[in-house]
């Protein structure tokens, strides 16, 4: 039976057709594949969801046919609708929350099952009671504090890892919700944009140096272009539908200018620059923060900004902040009476 190498973008990298001791094992492990019991066949890690590694693939069919084997090669490009992808990785995503919380749920119960069985033991044992040497209990009390011992060890152990399966989950649910988020998905843009151009640059030397179209570089290279045009897309769409829905925000140089308010990261904070791509603001020093514009929150402009201008607020307020703090100590401007000369920053 002829072994075949299949790879598509929902599937991944899968190799069908291998039998147990028929020599494939050790040809495909030293390249890197695993072993699927749920799926019952090899496959690569983290093939789904990205071009194939066309010389990986090859490196091993010509191992495994030089191994005796009868191989077949198939390579589906084809890309998914990006939507439903997008749904099949969130219900990936979700499977693996559910597993981790089950599985740390039963870690917690053996936990506290070992922990019983230990206190069933240590209850009968008065407290302080030393072992009696060469008394007729002795061996009984050693016995029973290794029993104890050995079930205080595994309670520990069986939380330790009870607490690692619930941390998983939580990481997986704040990556699943913040997948989504309006920052995340500009900054996804961004990348994908420059991810996409420097791909083009790069197809367009090989064409004019004449690399054929066969060339396994330039192969790799065109699907990679074509996996991140489609997911800019996407994505574009994705930031569309948020701004529409005023779930993001789509400032600029041409609706924001120098003195205004904008809010970033919850604190409102006076524009010192309005670039194309960033914005500059005031810090109360002598440098100023820049931030993307995606990342501003909110904007009020200059005529309404009164005598808050330049300061930063509490995230959850609208109010103005009080002073910068230096070395724990509040400090502000103040001018010497009736000279309008300041005199320095002073402790409040």
């Amino acid at each position: 039976m002829a072994l075949s190498i299949e790879h598509t973008e929902a599937e991944g990298t899968l190799l069908h057709g291998t039998a147990r001791g028929d020599g494939s094992a050790e040809v495909v492990k030293g390249l890197g594949w695993r072993w699927g019991r749920s799926i019952g066949s090899w496959y690569l890690p983290r093939s789904r969801d990205v071009p194939p590694r066309r010389p990986l693939i090859e490196t091993t069919a010509q191992r495994l046919r030089e191994a005796g084997h009868e191989v077949e090669v198939s390579i589906d490009t084809t890309l998914q609708d990006r939507g439903e992808r997008e749904q099949r990785i969130t219900q990936l995503s979700q499977n693996r929350v559910d597993r981790l919380e089950s599985r740390a749920d039963q870690e917690e119960d053996l936990s506290e099952q070992r922990y019983a069985a230990y206190r069933q033991i240590s209850d009968h044992i008065p407290l302080g009671q030393p072992i009696l040497l060469g008394h007729h209990s002795q061996a009984r009390a050693e016995r029973d504090h290794r029993r104890m011992g050995s079930h205080m060890d595994a309670s520990v152990e069986h939380q330790r890892q009870a607490n690692e399966a619930r941390a998983a989950a939580n990481s997986a649910q704040a990556n699943q919700r913040h997948r989504r988020a309006p920052v995340t998905v500009a900054n996804r843009i961004e990348r994908l944009g420059a991810d996409v151009r420097r791909l083009e640059r790069t197809l367009a030397g090989m064409n004019a140096h004449g690399v054929p179209e066969e060339n396994g570089h330039r192969q790799s290279v065109e699907d990679r272009l074509a996996i991140d045009r489609a997911d800019l897309e996407h994505w574009k769409q994705v930031r569309a539908d948020q701004i529409a829905s005023g779930e993001a925000t789509d400032y600029s140089r041409d609706t924001v200018a120098v003195g205004d308010l904008v809010k970033i990261r919850g604190s409102w904070r006076t524009v010192a620059r309005a670039n194309a791509k960033t914005v500059s603001v005031e810090t109360g020093y002598s440098w100023t923060d820049k931030a993307p514009w995606h990342a501003v929150q909110d904007h009020r402009p200059r005529e309404t900004t009164g005598e808050h201008a330049g300061r930063s607020t509490n995230q959850d307020s609208d109010r103005a902040p009080s002073p910068l703090r230096r070395g724990g100590v509040e400090h502000e401007k103040r001018e010497a009476p009736g000279s309008g000369a300041p005199l320095g920053d002073l402790p409040r």
